[in-house]
């Protein structure tokens, strides 16, 4: 398992690697510590941590934790998400981002020919579904949602399956995200692992549930004139 993946699962032991890469990763060690508050806050069950909590909790002024976590953000370390909910604006931190920065600093330097290195079958697939959903939904997917998607084929899901997800939400006039991971999730539970399961799951629940159709009037005078 990966760092990011091992970290993921929500073991709260850091790397030794963090410590010894320290210097290649932050800047100092006021900004260490407050990526730790939002590693922290996606670990646990604690749903979210606002800056003021953590300049009470540090002894530091305000303005110095919001410099800090801008920083995080613009050296890719923490990823933020401004959601609305009841109309209240609320952001979302993400931490696991510099995780893929250590994975980074563990890749030997590429020495092939550009000509002869190829993407991996895995990145072209998340390509070509980045594509499909943008599409079908009718904008950029956020960093959650790319990392969830390249997580769903990581974790063996098959691309084909995630994009026959995809065509029965729009089928539903359902384009969320959260509901293409529910039809995923229900899948999984019902052992569907591939579209021939779901088309075969389809046409069974159309036999159950065969879908009522109504003749037009003309249809049935025209009937009429076969009647003694």
């Amino acid at each position: 398992m990966s760092t990011f993946r091992h970290f993921k699962e929500g073991h709260l032991v850091l790397p030794a690697d963090l410590l010894f890469r320290f210097q290649e990763i932050f800047d100092s060690a006021q900004e260490f510590l407050v990526w730790q508050f939002f590693y922290f806050q996606n670990t646990s069950s604690l749903e979210a941590i606002a800056p003021s909590e953590i300049a009470q909790a540090t002894g530091q002024d305000l303005m110095i934790i919001n410099d800090l976590i801008e920083g995080l953000v613009e050296k890719g370390l923490l990823e933020l998400k401004e959601i609305s909910v009841a109309g209240e604006v609320d952001i979302l931190f993400n931490a696991f981002p510099l995780f893929d920065r250590l994975e980074d600093l563990h890749q030997p330097q590429a020495s092939l020919p550009l000509e002869e290195t190829a993407p991996p079958l895995l990145e072209n697939d998340l390509l070509q579904l980045v594509s499909d959903f943008e599409r079908e939904l009718g904008r950029m997917l956020s960093p959650f949602e790319l990392e969830d998607l390249q997580q769903s084929l990581e974790e063996g899901t098959a691309a084909d399956l995630i994009r026959a997800a995809l065509r029965e939400a729009v089928f539903s006039g359902k384009t969320n995200w959260r509901y293409i991971q529910a039809i995923l999730r229900n899948w999984r539970r019902e052992g569907i692992t591939t579209v021939a399961q779901v088309e075969a799951k389809n046409a069974e629940r159309e036999q159950v549930n065969p879908k009522q159709v109504t003749a037009s009037a003309e249809f049935y005078d025209a009937m009429n004139l076969w009647k003694d």
